[in-house]
């Protein structure tokens, strides 16, 4: 029986973050669960290929090479896309070449080429998709695709009262929040311990006793820290959903524009308490609210961690 080929297409390099890089790579796991390895097609660089360990990589600037994108998947059976650059001429293209095309959407970014839309934002089956007979829709939080890692998780029981802290806005944190946030923090909740991942300290607040920093972690790691600590603050966007995936209370910031999804869903689920943006004037104050409202944290399960899965079910199904 041939095997089937698949072709998972995305980017990630420092000035775009790492995202679609981790959330492809969870995608690949799953196919290659089902005995499918896909060849991933990535437009990263060197740092960027750190989140992507052991696939079987194609790393190319491709949508600048399109035309050695298409020769490479002439004869494929399914193109997953994950992309904030490609314009929709190339969309077509990629469509007009495999047999099926998925396209991982997060916030109605183009009107797609016929194939199957995945949005796994929470909140996305309310979002004005154009419903047609020409796409199949993935929606909701079910279809999020979560590091293989995060899949199958023990909750563990927390005492209900905060000691440790995890701090993340991404590998990049562009708005440089890490130690502007962290100094709040220790200023006013002195007594926590502090897990920092990623952004950018100096030697003095690395040496601090109760400060705790990892210029980048891997899955493994990432998930020890989150099980590890009582709370996160967090940006608002794919981390909330691993720090969903095991009830972990989460104060998220929005630091771009297509993170407002995120936060719209996760104050009406219920998971963060109030909408808080990097721009906001009263951001500490906020963050301190939201710190305090859940001192005494009830853990709930939102995300069963289960959409990278579910996706390739769906897929070969059809």
């Amino acid at each position: 029986m041939k095997q089937m080929k698949i072709a998972i297409i995305t980017e990630g390099y420092q000035g775009t973050g790492y995202g679609h890089l981790t959330r492809c790579l969870s995608i690949y796991q799953a196919f290659e669960e089902k005995g499918i390895t896909p060849l991933y097609i990535a437009n990263c660089d060197e740092e960027g290929k750190k989140f992507i360990p052991d696939v079987k990589l194609l790393q190319t600037n491709w949508i600048e090479k399109s035309e050695l994108l298409i020769d490479t998947i002439t004869d494929f059976d399914i193109a997953v896309i994950d992309s904030y650059l490609a314009p929709f001429a190339l969309y077509e293209r990629i469509y007009k070449t495999v047999k099926k095309a998925i396209y991982i959407d997060d916030y109605i970014r183009l009107d797609y080429p016929p194939g199957i839309v995945v949005n796994g934002t929470i909140g996305a089956e309310n979002l004005p998709y154009k419903k047609d007979d020409k796409h199949e829709y993935l929606l909701g939080i079910d279809y999020m695709p979560l590091r293989k890692e995060f899949w199958d998780v023990e909750i563990p029981k927390r005492p209900g009262n905060i000691e440790n802290v995890l701090l993340t806005f991404g590998a990049q944190d562009f708005k440089n929040l890490t130690p502007k946030v962290l100094a709040f923090l220790l200023k006013q909740f002195s007594s926590y311990g502090y897990y920092i991942v990623g952004g950018r300290l100096s030697a003095d607040e690395i040496e601090k006793e109760n400060v705790h920093y990892y210029s980048s972690v891997n899955a493994i790691q990432m998930l020890e820290l989150i099980l590890k600590v009582d709370l996160a603050v967090s940006a608002a966007g794919q981390t909330t959903y691993e720090l969903a995936r095991v009830g972990l209370p989460t104060v998220a910031i929005g630091v771009v524009d297509n993170q407002k999804y995120n936060l719209i869903g996760w104050k009406k689920s219920g998971f963060i308490k109030e909408e808080i943006w990097v721009e906001d004037s009263n951001l500490f104050e906020k963050v301190e609210s939201s710190i305090i409202k859940k001192r005494n944290p009830h853990i709930k399960v939102f995300i069963d961690g289960q959409g990278a899965r579910r996706i390739p079910n769906r897929v070969l199904a059809n």
